[in-house]
C-alpha cells in the first residue's frame, strides 16, 4: 500500500476543511435569501392591508392581537402598517449587505479550494 506524507495529509486535511467552508456558507446565503424572501412576502401582505384600508371610510377597524381584535382609529393602524413596512425595508437591506459578504467570501474559498485540489492533483 502506497504511504501518504504528512505533508500531503496536510493538504487533504486543508481541503477538506475548505469545502466545509464553502458549504457552510452557501447555507448560510440559503438561509438570508429565504429570511429575505419571507420579509418581501410580508411587505406584500403589508401593501394589501393598507389597500384595503384605503377602501375604508368611517366604519369600525379592528387590529388583530393573537386570537383577539382591538378596536383602533383606521389612522393608527395605517401608520403601524407603514412603519412594519419600513422596518421590513431595513432589514431586506441589512440582509442583502450580509449576503452579498457571505457571496463574496464563498466565491473567494471556492477559488482557495479549487488550487487546493489543483496542487493535489485531484
Amino acid at each position: 500500500m502506497q504511504q501518504i506524507s504528512k505533508e500531503k495529509e496536510n493538504q487533504i486535511q486543508q481541503a477538506m476543511d475548505l469545502e466545509k467552508d464553502v458549504l457552510g456558507t452557501l447555507a448560510k446565503v440559503r438561509q438570508y435569501e429565504a429570511s429575505i424572501n419571507t420579509l418581501k412576502r410580508n411587505i406584500q401582505k403589508c401593501n394589501i392591508t393598507l389597500k384595503e384600508l384605503s377602501s375604508i371610510d368611517q366604519q369600525k377597524t379592528f387590529q388583530p392581537i393573537g386570537r383577539c381584535f382591538i378596536l383602533k382609529p383606521k389612522a393608527d393602524i395605517v401608520n403601524e402598517v407603514n412603519e412594519n413596512i419600513k422596518s421590513h425595508e431595513r432589514e431586506i437591506d441589512e440582509y442583502e449587505k450580509v449576503r452579498q459578504h457571505l457571496v463574496t467570501k464563498g466565491k473567494e474559498k471556492e477559488t482557495q479550494l479549487q488550487e487546493a485540489m489543483k496542487s493535489l492533483k485531484i
